[in-house]
């Protein structure tokens, strides 16, 4: 699983910590592939036209997780929705798309049933990125955070419009995108699982957005009687 630096909570901790807390409350342990700061899914180089880079950095990428994975069988993590979903997308091996969580799925199918859930804030808002509604995952992303809050709002656009890292170059993309975006007032706190699109929802919306691990891992302790 690769660390998400630049997304971080009030106490300085990286999203990918989050991630590491809620593996250890549901008794998983995990494997930090050596070299990881050099590595990427290749989606950067794509969005700027440089595609033999991308093509590079993806085969690169793919042949590691392979091998730190033991072709396959140990499941790998992407705590970055676009990024797995373009690893997803890169990859023609079999052994390693069927290894590849997208954390939202790897959290209901492995680590929920380890986990006791309490409903820790009172309105949230969700954006469920585009690479999460092209891997259906809609559903168990607003089910999960509706473990954790009493009240679950989907934000009601199909895009935030950042399409890679073009929204940080063209402000205008975001504008035009979430201008009709509106949320209850009431919301706190607003999460998603995409860095870039939290970045423009936060600017525009007057509510921080973050990873929903943070979320998750705020509202979960280890279940005691384990199944």
């Amino acid at each position: 699983m690769g660390p998400a630096r630049g997304d971080t909570d009030a106490g300085g901790e990286a999203v990918h910590a989050k991630f590491f807390s809620l593996l250890e409350k549901a008794g998983y342990e995990a494997i930090i592939p050596e070299g990881i700061d050099s590595m990427c899914c290749g989606m950067i180089f794509d969005s700027r036209g440089f595609r033999n880079v991308g093509a590079s950095q993806a085969k690169s990428l793919g042949e590691r997780l392979l091998e730190v994975s033991e072709n396959g069988r140990i499941p790998i993590v992407c705590d970055t929705s676009p990024c797995l979903q373009r690893m997803k997308e890169k990859s023609d091996d079999p052994l390693l798309n069927f290894a590849l969580y997208e954390p939202v799925q790897f959290i209901s199918l492995y680590l929920k049933q380890h986990l006791e859930f309490s409903q820790v804030r009172e309105n949230v808002a969700v954006h469920v990125p585009c690479s999460s509604k092209k891997l259906k995952l809609n559903e168990q992303m607003i089910g999960l955070a509706e473990l954790c809050a009493k009240e679950v709002h989907a934000t009601p656009i199909p895009c935030c419009g950042m399409a890679g890292d073009r929204g940080m170059r063209y402000p205008e993309l975001t504008g035009a995108s979430l201008q009709h975006l509106d949320l209850p007032t009431t919301c706190s706190d607003g999460y998603s699982t995409s860095r870039t699109c939290e970045m423009s929802l936060s600017n525009h919306s007057g509510i921080n957005f973050r990873s929903l691990l943070y979320l998750i891992d705020e509202a979960t302790a280890p279940k005691m009687d384990k199944p």
